[in-house]
């Protein structure tokens, strides 16, 4: 299973987020930042099995506010239908 770290220690915006979601998803250049996008290209994606793994998250809830909360929305929406796996803490 591929496996995508976020370290909520170290990623300074919501940009940052979605930047390296969307490396592990594979997403094209154009690829959004923002909640729609992550779902479309969560998706879409046809490799391996991936899990993400949010670490130090309520420093990222700290600082991306109601961001952070439409992300981790996506996320654990996609994990409830068993598109990847999400944890976080």
């Amino acid at each position: 299973m591929k496996s995508c770290v976020l370290d909520g220690a170290t990623l300074p915006d919501a940009a940052a987020v979605y930047r390296t979601l969307g490396e592990a998803l594979g997403t094209p250049p154009y690829f959004g930042h923002n909640p729609d996008a992550l779902w479309d290209a969560i998706t879409e994606y046809g490799g391996e099995p991936i899990e993400i793994v949010w670490r130090n998250s309520a420093h990222s809830a700290a600082r991306l506010g109601e961001q952070f909360d439409d992300i981790v929305a996506v996320l654990q929406r996609a994990a409830a239908e068993h598109r990847i796996a999400f944890r976080w803490g």
